[in-house]
């Protein structure tokens, strides 16, 4: 088996959301236009499409190939995209099977990345530092685990899963938010992650599992896992799921209006003015 220097990296975006905080809408979210574009010069001026910034994130880690996984109606972001050479990428597209949340959409990509670090971040999330997939992943190769989450502090009013490590960084805890867990400020949260071949494994046979619970009904008719779900199905499971901290880090949600309309005072959102 090759090692984690030897893996190729590839991007892995859920998409198949229905944007429902934000309808109606003219276009999929994830092609919502923040902020323009600074470069190329033919492209100085023209709105930047907000997944792109993932893109450009996962790119500087070393992706070259990215797979969106979307639903019937989102095929707007491949009439976009294309096959993603004009941003230096290699990008297919796969369809949504189940549809019980972004851990189904990200095992949908299962079969064409097996071997490799695969990264994974929200298309409708703005984040910083630039480097995070970059450091998420050196931290994958250091330690060796089968998934690193890129950690932050979290305001009181941010919605986040609760992270917990131990002293050398690996997680020994995760919460999601849809537990609703008590919360204090300054809380530990994640943002991306970069993972091995070890977790794609368990992803797949961990939606294997839940997806024989929506067919039985225990769950409702419309249950909606968070990947938060299924790391903290991994760690109790005893896979190695470690940490790296993102001391400068930020984030903002653009998928509420809200966060949409504070889009262009985050860093890295060029808005064309000197």
């Amino acid at each position: 088996m090759s090692s984690s220097m030897d893996r190729p990296v590839i991007g892995v975006i859920a998409a198949a959301g229905r944007a429902t905080r934000l309808a109606p809408l003219p276009c999929s979210k994830e092609l919502m236009p923040i902020g323009v574009h600074r470069e190329p010069a033919e492209l100085r001026g023209r709105p930047k499409a907000v997944s792109q910034y993932l893109l450009e994130k996962m790119r500087a880690a070393g992706a070259r190939r990215i797979f969106f996984v979307v639903r019937s109606g989102k095929f707007d972001i491949a009439d976009y995209y294309g096959d993603g050479s004009r941003l230096g990428l290699s990008i297919a597209y796969l369809m949504m099977n189940e549809p019980w949340g972004p851990p189904f959409s990200a095992a949908q990509a299962a079969p064409f990345v097996d071997g490799a670090t695969v990264l994974f971040g929200f298309p409708d999330i703005l984040i910083q530092p630039e480097d995070c997939f970059v450091r998420a992943c050196d931290r994958l190769r250091e330690t060796g685990a089968d998934i690193v989450l890129g950690l932050f502090r979290g305001a009181l009013t941010d919605a986040l899963d609760l992270v917990r490590t131990d002293e050398q960084g690996r997680v020994v805890e995760l919460v999601t938010k849809e537990e609703r867990p008590p919360r204090g400020d300054g809380d530990t949260g994640y943002m991306l992650a970069a993972w091995g071949p070890g977790f794609t494994r368990f992803l797949v046979d961990e939606t294997r599992r839940l997806s024989a619970l929506a067919h039985s009904g225990a769950h409702g008719p419309a249950p909606d896992w968070p990947m938060g779900a299924v790391i903290a199905a991994a760690i109790h499971a005893g896979l190695h799921v470690d940490s790296v901290f993102l001391p400068d880090a930020r984030f903002l949600d653009i998928g509420t209006p809200e966060g949409l309309a504070a889009a262009g005072e985050f860093p890295g959102v060029w808005l064309g003015r000197a």
